[in-house]
């Protein structure tokens, strides 16, 4: 019914935070193969990824970072995506 009267169905429009938006990219970029690019992360959340953090999701085998940069999910990581987006946000 929205979508006839309205050409949409948004019921809500909420202007999200940096912090938000640098969240929903990791969560939303991570669940694809090309995976995210550090620096795009903190031009959208104004901060960067714990260099520290990464070193542990990559020893733990959880991303892999590729020779461009990119971080990516990897196999053994991706059933604990939520988990890694977690400790990449924090």
């Amino acid at each position: 019914m929205r979508v006839e009267t309205n050409g949409h169905g948004i019921v809500t429009d909420d202007i999200l935070s940096a912090e938000e938006r640098g969240d929903e990219y990791l969560l939303m970029g991570l669940r694809l193969a090309e995976g995210i690019d550090p620096a795009r992360y903190r031009a959208i959340a104004g901060r960067t990824l714990d260099r520290l953090q990464i070193a542990r999701l990559v020893a733990e085998g959880a991303i892999a970072v590729a020779d461009d940069g990119r971080l990516r999910v990897t196999l053994a990581g991706f059933p604990l995506l939520d988990a890694v987006v977690a400790d990449l946000a924090a």
